[in-house]
């Protein structure tokens, strides 16, 4: 999946005065645990799948949001979140080498465990503002936040896929 999208940054006063549903607010702009919260919609079995996990060059714009200079890699993690044969969202979290080093090097081998699953723990962890896109061509909702901890920062792009119609 690619993530090469022009993200316009919106306010959440901008999306609370449009037409967006209620239902699709609260999930864009929730900004604690996406598992937590499938599981207190009632999705008791939520899994992560890693599709790819590698050294790689990120996007043009996430080396920009990252403040990373050009040619240098990053570790880049996709992973799918599905329960049974529902597919809730693709993450994709860019790792930039800085970010994974002391306390946070655990995020190297996260393997099958959620990223939340270690971010949150921390009361320190902050978040930014969500850019969001829109797809209207497949009708599809895209969040993206940089997390800081620690003096380190890493980008988080999440995909709402079909099957969260069912809480919009």
């Amino acid at each position: 999946m690619s993530m090469r999208k022009n993200f316009q940054c919106k306010t959440k006063q901008q999306y609370f005065r449009g037409s967006i549903s209620s239902g699709v607010r609260d999930w864009l702009f929730h900004a604690g645990s996406f598992m937590q919260r499938l599981q207190e919609h009632g999705i008791k079995d939520a899994r992560i799948e890693v599709l790819n996990q590698d050294w790689q060059f990120p996007e043009e714009n996430e080396r920009v949001l990252l403040n990373m200079r050009p040619r240098v890699y990053a570790l880049i993690r996709e992973v799918l979140i599905a329960s049974g044969k529902d597919e809730w969202m693709f993450a994709r979290t860019v790792f930039p080498p800085a970010a994974l080093t002391g306390k946070l090097r655990q995020l190297r081998n996260l393997q099958t465990r959620s990223l939340g699953s270690v971010l949150f723990k921390d009361p320190a962890l902050q978040r930014s503002e969500f850019e969001i896109y829109f797809d209207a061509n497949k009708q599809q909702w895209t969040r993206r936040s940089l997390f800081f901890l620690q003096e380190k920062s890493l980008l988080l792009t999440e995909v709402f896929l079909p099957a969260m119609e069912r809480f919009f």
